[in-house]
């Protein structure tokens, strides 16, 4: 292990094993005085001098990177040296072309692994599925930028596989992998690794994508055939085109913010229409809200939104070095003379400005890089809103008669025109006739706007435009003449513009067939690597033919195995269904506590006797009790504590609020499930609305409460009837008074007994009143008039009766009992 290492170069000091520790107490007393600032920064000519040796020597330039990381890894060097102060590091640079190398190398932080941060990639794979699913052809092109030693491109790779299976071969895959690690890069290429690298990778994936190579874990040879290694630098080499998905973690948390937004505009034409972006966990799109759309915000992965027409990012200059304090001096006495002009020309200047703004033209618009519509100025009525899905492309919200024309004053502004107009047009705008004309101009600007274009509309009205004011016929013919001309003029014109764009696309195509050129001499290589390993595919042919049978076995298995689960599936949403509709017919629901988890399920039932929403209300014990109203709390809260000690009476009733705080009367029932040592473990229970049957059972009570009141203080004969029985149940005093029967001898005669009462006669019209009362309704009455006999009396009483109902079935809803008032008829 010691001899590997130092084999390595990247070690620092070679001791015995008796001298470490003094070497360390060394290391750690070091003076930290290396030349930096009280303000935490290294002097200026200093920083910006080691930056120059690191361009100069290694070709990158680390001015956009953050300067506390720079800083850091640069004090970190000096300390391994034992050197005091940032200049003397300067010169030791300079003097040691080997120390380029190591700060170069100290500088890459290469912190990377398989499927880093998992859940990010399970986003990631379904995102891409659904991408390829919807994608038109069968090419894919990704980049991984940063890829250190290769494990994130080769995740890539795996995720590819899984998603396509056996439809991999029908695709043309290119998956870029680039680092500006020479080191790094011959390391990826090999595609081997230690076991270490491998321990979070599931066994699956493991034993499926990796051979055991010499006690080191080796990439198959389809996996490793579908990415490209080269060096390249981000900040600096032109990016690849035409890509489906780009990766690009945990890098740009080391650049500052104004190389984060040249890197993300080139990543943005760098993509397909709605190809990915997949960025690290602490980094996001910033301020580039309109060309990126957020899939997964876990994930970090992004979907690129395109308007208008693609152009190529530019790239800013790296930052310059500030005036030293010697160039003030020089110019503060210019800029002190001169402030006072300074102030009155900038007055008149401004008074100028807001006068054209005014009544020259009052119309502005602002556009970004992407011809994007970043600010307007004044009512302009060319201006639209489109219909569907909002945008900000001038081209989307410009008078449509108007958009060529524009193209064409853009693709001049591109080539470098400060200024381009669009010539004036004649259409109807808000039902009048008018001519109007864009006039555009570009705006250079640093930050994070760059580059802007303004564009001022100018709209006449007919009689304003000199060459039509005259009424001739000559002169009307010339403007007609003059406007052929001009469509003309302009319609060459965009040809010619259609012309360099098509050349333009002519030299990216160019471009590309020299990257496949380069490509083509990495897959002739790899030919020759195929070839050797031919043999070795054919010997192991038939073994994979038995893996084959045995996953086919497998599958099929698997398969009978999803058919029975969507069965028992298709059953449970049934029986689902079922348990709902018959909660929701008996006004019930039923609930279930684990008291282990301490977690309560309620059915749909509960959750629509107390007019809940699902999604909104989540059911807890103490949400429980707070459904009961006043009291009832505390006691539905003692009976579910009698309920887990077994001493609990049921059913509970108990009134509850429902969502809108109306009082229900509520049943509850419950049973217990006890362990081996008798503790309660889980409840399964019942809720029913009562209130209905509650409100009921009062109303017949006071109903006959008031009838026997009635009964009992009034001079008429009464009696009531049980229809079913043929029963009399009750007699009032006037009854008794009147026929001279007791209560105890009425009640006896039941049934056919009670036709004794009446003649033949009179009981056959006495049966027909029954039955016609037991049809009735509540309130209605049928009289009628027939004789009864008294008591210890041959002789029959002649009686005109009153029949309604007095009581109803609860279970069938008909009349169960009549009500008979007697009035004598002689």
């Amino acid at each position: 292990m010691p001899n590997s290492a130092i084999n390595s170069g990247h070690v620092d000091l070679i001791l015995q094993a008796t001298e470490i520790g003094h070497e360390l107490k060394n290391i750690i007393h070091f003076p930290r005085n290396t030349g930096i600032d009280n303000d935490g920064t290294m002097p200026r000519e200093t920083y910006q001098g080691i930056i120059k040796q690191l361009k100069a020597r290694r070709n990158v330039d680390f001015s956009l990177y953050k300067e506390n990381t720079i800083l850091r890894r640069i004090e970190r060097r000096m300390t391994s040296l034992k050197i005091h102060h940032s200049a003397d590091y300067l010169a030791y640079l300079q003097d040691n072309k080997e120390e380029i190398n190591y700060l170069f190398n100290d500088m890459l932080i290469g912190v990377t692994s398989f499927f880093r941060d998992p859940r990010a990639f399970d986003n990631l794979q379904r995102e891409l599925a659904n991408y390829i699913q919807n994608k038109s052809n069968k090419s894919l092109r990704f980049w991984c930028v940063a890829c250190s030693t290769g494990e994130e491109p080769y995740t890539l790779a795996i995720i590819l596989s899984e998603i396509l299976g056996d439809k991999i071969d029908e695709y043309k895959i290119q998956i870029f992998a680039t680092d500006i690690d020479q080191n790094s890069i011959n390391f990826a290429r090999l595609g081997v690794y230690p076991e270490t690298a491998l321990n979070f990778i599931p066994r699956t994936i493991k034993n499926k994508y990796f051979l055991l190579n010499s006690e080191q874990y080796e990439l198959i040879k389809p996996i490793k055939s579908k990415v490209i290694f080269s060096v390249h630098d981000v900040n600096n080499d032109p990016p690849f085109l035409r890509l489906d998905l780009i990766t690009c973690r945990n890098l740009m948390i080391y650049f500052t913010v104004e190389l984060q937004r040249q890197i993300l505009p080139m990543f943005h034409y760098a993509l397909n229409p709605k190809g990915l972006l997949m960025l690290g966990q602490s980094e996001s799109i910033g301020v580039f809200q309109e060309q990126y759309r957020p899939l997964s915000k876990t994930g970090k992965i992004y979907e690129t939104l395109f308007v208008g027409k693609q152009l190529p990012p530019e790239r800013k200059t790296s930052r310059g070095i500030s005036l030293t304090t010697n160039n003030m001096k020089e110019l503060k006495p210019i800029l002190t003379s001169q402030h006072n002009r300074n102030k009155v020309d900038a007055e008149l200047t401004n008074i100028i400005a807001d006068t054209l703004r005014e009544f020259v033209l009052p119309n502005a618009i602002l556009l970004n890089e992407n011809q994007d519509i970043i600010f307007t100025q004044g009512d302009n009525a060319l201006l639209v809103r489109p219909t569907g899905l909002p945008s900000n492309n001038i081209f989307k919200n410009l008078h449509p008669q108007l958009s060529i024309d524009l193209r064409s004053a853009f693709h001049n502004i591109q080539n470098g025109q400060k200024v381009a107009d669009t010539g004036y047009q004649s259409f109807k705008l808000n039902d009048e006739n008018v001519w109007v004309k864009l006039i555009l101009m570009t705006i250079e600007r640093e930050g994070p706007l760059g580059r802007l274009t303004l564009i001022f509309s100018q709209i006449e009205l007919p009689e304003n435009i000199p060459l039509l004011t005259t009424d001739k016929q000559e002169t009307s013919n010339q403007a007609i003449a003059l406007e052929q001309q001009r469509l003309l003029a302009k319609t060459k014109e965009q040809l010619q513009n259609v012309i360099e764009e098509l050349e333009t696309s002519n030299e990216e195509m160019q471009s590309m067939n020299e990257e496949l050129q380069s490509s083509n001499e990495e897959l002739q290589s790899s030919n020759e690597e195929l070839e050797t390993t031919n043999e070795e595919l054919q010997s192991t042919n038939e073994e994979l033919q038995t893996a084959y049978a045995e996953l086919r076995m497998a599958y099929e298995e698997r398969e009978h195995q999803r058919i029975e689960l969507d069965r028992l599936k298709v059953d449970l949403e049934h029986s689902n269904t079922l348990q709902h509709e018959a909660e929701r017919s008996a006004q019930m629901g039923s609930w279930f506590w684990d008291l282990t988890t301490r977690k309560l399920e309620w059915s749909n039932g509960c959750y629509e006797l107390f007019g809940l929403d699902k999604e909104v209300f989540h059911p807890s014990y103490e949400a429980f009790i707070g459904l009961a109203s006043g009291e009832y709390r505390s006691r539905l809260e003692e009976q579910l504590t009698n309920l887990l000690h077994n001493r609990a009476t049921q059913p509970f009733i108990f009134e509850a609020l429902d969502v809108d705080r109306n009082i229900s009367i509520m049943s509850l029932e419950a049973v217990v499930s006890f362990n081996d040592l008798k503790q309660a473990t889980r409840v399964m229970g019942t809720i029913r609305d009562i209130t209905h049957s509650v409100m009921k059972e009062k109303e017949q009570v006071v109903y006959k409460d008031t009838i026997t009141y009635l009964l009992n203080n009034t001079l008429t004969a009464s009696f009531v009837l049980d229809i079913d029985k043929l029963q009399i149940e009750y007699i009032n005093a006037a009854f008794q008074k009147l026929l001279g029967y007791s209560e105890v001898v009425i009640n006896a005669l039941a049934d056919e007994k009670l036709f004794t009462l009446f003649n033949t006669k009179d009981a056959i019209v006495f049966k027909g009143i029954v039955d016609k009362v037991s049809r009735s309704t509540v309130g209605e009455c049928v009289p009628g008039k027939y004789a009864i006999k008294p008591k210890d009396s041959n002789v029959f009483m002649n009686v005109y009766a009153n029949h309604t109902v007095y009581e109803l079935n609860d279970t069938t809803g008909l009349p169960q009992k009549m009500l008979v008032t007697l009035f004598a008829a002689d």
